[in-house]
């Protein structure tokens, strides 16, 4: 049988798209029908698909954590067993480059040199693409960040979890030809689902999908996008089971009324210092990776090996502190025991390896990075106050988690999704007066410094403006079936 050229089989492959959209919309007509007869309204039919895109969405984030896992076993244990005797000071930047490059060729192919696919991607697509996301280019990204993460680079795994939730909450949408209103709900309520099962945080889950990805509370997004957000939740736990996402000290309380009203907001200032640092260093360095790009275009393969090579340099100094096994990892034990200079120190090093690992050429988030960087910021300053003044029965971690909250907020622009992060992973009502009060001081005073979150600032760069981040104003629900 004779080849196919390209265009045929792009051509075919068209066709058969279309032959499954038809015969969705024809179970889809019949689905309504029946469900017309039992008497259930469009708010039942959107529960069900909340639930449905949940665990979609939960899937998604068991498999990626299963390809991080694989990535991790490839990249290092592996190598770790043929060649037992390379010296760690040179195994792992070489190995870490080498993951940085297979993620950055993956991304060329898979993404077709374009950029996207990320957090602030998938705010444009609610914004101006009706909710449309390609999902070629997400399993791209995703693998992508996989590589990054598992092979050793600085990158978070929670952003990529948001988006390839909203990918699955897009595509189950346009297969059954909702409305472009409800597809932009069913991808906040991907994301949801993406987040609530990575961090095992449903609270979480929701509202960054109502505050960062759909712009807006109200009521015809509430219910399917926390449906959502539990299913993946749930499945998660059944997974994983139900634990926080990072190891929490069982005693971290304060003990003294001087702390919020005087210690937790000065943490708040000292976050956003930090918070404002890590938005302009990373673009400071996108922006020359890019110069550099366009006046060396054939060696362009070089960036992610240099940039492999020096992240793993980072690690190989910190002692592996600046990176995990390829999961959060926050050492909230280990910071207690560390000098103040040398925490800050790893905020420091831990916003330089994020922004050269993101902008040399690997893939991955930026949530989990900015965790790292408050949880070291508080503990600094916990240790500090500790060293000062021994008479205060300091509680270091305190200050680690309120540290964590209040850059996660400044860094992303979400404050509520911030304060019911920490909220839910330590499960611990006394932690919150204090995280509120350094979540809004950081947030106001980063704001004042710098007009720009890691989001929006990736957005204005592209000349793009949301306001507030969001989605468009919300219109009055669509009927299903239009």
């Amino acid at each position: 049988m004779p080849q196919r050229t390209r265009s045929e089989v792009r051509r075919l492959s068209r066709g058969a798209t279309r032959q499954v959209l038809r015969s969705s919309r024809s179970v889809w007509d019949r689905v309504l029908a029946v469900l017309d007869r039992f008497g259930l309204d469009d708010h039942a039919v959107l529960l069900f698909f909340g639930a449905v895109i949940g665990v979609a969405a939960g899937g998604g984030v068991v498999l990626f954590y299963r390809v991080i896992d694989l990535s991790y076993e490839v990249f290092f244990r592996w190598p770790e067993q043929v060649l037992p005797q390379l010296p760690r000071l040179l195994y792992r930047p070489l190995t870490t480059a080498l993951a940085i490059t297979a993620a950055w060729w993956t991304w060329r192919r898979l993404g077709r040199g374009q950029d996207g696919m990320t957090v602030p991607d998938v705010q444009l697509a609610v914004m101006r693409r009706r909710g449309r996301i390609h999902s070629r280019r997400a399993a791209g990204r995703t693998l992508a960040s996989a590589m990054t993460i598992g092979g050793g680079g600085s990158a978070g795994s929670e952003g990529p979890v948001a988006v390839l939730g909203a990918t699955m909450g897009s595509l189950i949408s346009r297969l059954f030809q909702f409305p472009a209103e409800r597809t932009r709900v069913f991808v906040g309520a991907g994301a949801a689902a993406g987040i609530s099962a990575a961090f095992n945080a449903p609270l979480a889950g929701a509202f960054f999908a109502l505050e960062e990805i759909l712009g807006s509370f109200h009521a015809a997004h509430f219910a399917p996008v926390v449906v959502a957000s539990v299913a993946g939740a749930i499945l998660s736990r059944a997974v994983f089971g139900n634990h926080p996402a990072f190891l929490v000290p069982e005693d971290y309380s304060y003990q003294n009324t001087i702390e919020v009203a005087l210690f937790f907001p000065l943490l708040g200032v000292l976050c956003a210092v930090v918070s404002v640092l890590f938005v302009r260093w990373h673009f400071a360095i996108g922006a020359r990776a890019a110069a550099w790009r366009a006046r060396h275009p054939r060696a362009e393969v070089l960036q992610p090996i240099a940039a492999g090579l020096l992240v793993g340099g980072m690690v190989v100094a910190s002692r592996g502190q600046l990176v995990g096994t390829g999961h959060l990892s926050i050492p909230l034990e280990g910071f207690t025991h560390t000098a103040w200079w040398a925490l800050l120190l790893l905020a420091v090093g831990k916003i330089l390896a994020t922004s050269v690992t993101l902008q040399g050429g690997g893939s991955g988030g930026l949530f989990t990075p900015s965790l790292f960087v408050g949880g070291a910021v508080g503990a600094s300053m916990g240790v500090l106050i500790r060293t000062f003044i021994p008479s205060l029965p300091i509680a270091v971690e305190a200050y680690a988690l309120v540290g964590m909250g209040a850059v996660v907020a400044a860094t992303t622009g979400a404050p509520l999704t911030a304060i019911l992060l920490v909220f839910e992973i330590t499960g611990d009502y006394a932690i919150v007066p204090p995280l509120m009060v350094a979540v809004v001081i950081c947030q106001l005073l980063a704001r004042r410094f710098e007009r720009d979150d890691l989001y929006s600032g990736w957005l204005r760069r592209r000349g793009v403006a949301l306001p507030s981040h969001a989605a468009p104003s919300p219109s009055p629900p669509a009927p299903l079936s239009s």
